[in-house]
């Protein structure tokens, strides 16, 4: 509990709480995806954006086309986005990026 300036107890907005007012629900999913020639994996992804890895980095703000690679019987079948960075974290020998979708992968759901 948080205590404000007047002395009144405030819970504290927890995690999982803010992660529950996102635009579209987040599905923890790995697929393969290729940005620039680069290939990376993805960590989650909802309808209007992605999380994914990366050994290079982006700058907040730039525009990017990105190419998942969904799996499929016998052969994958890919699907370019364009997207903009929105957050670059530094991951071990990499990079997590976290991107906007600039046309959501499911427009009637986001």
């Amino acid at each position: 509990m948080d205590i404000s300036p007047g002395g009144e107890k405030k819970a504290s907005v927890s995690k999982a709480h803010a992660m529950e007012q996102r635009a579209a629900q987040r599905f923890g999913v790995a697929l393969r995806l290729t940005v620039d020639g680069d290939e990376g994996a993805t960590h989650d992804l909802s309808a209007t954006g992605l999380y994914f890895q990366s050994e290079r980095s982006y700058e907040p703000g730039a525009n990017m086309a990105l190419v998942l690679e969904f799996p499929g019987t016998g052969r994958g079948h890919p699907l370019t986005c364009e997207a903009q960075v929105v957050r670059v974290k530094p991951a071990g020998d990499g990079f997590n990026i976290a991107v906007r979708l600039l046309t959501p992968l499911f427009p009637d759901r986001a």
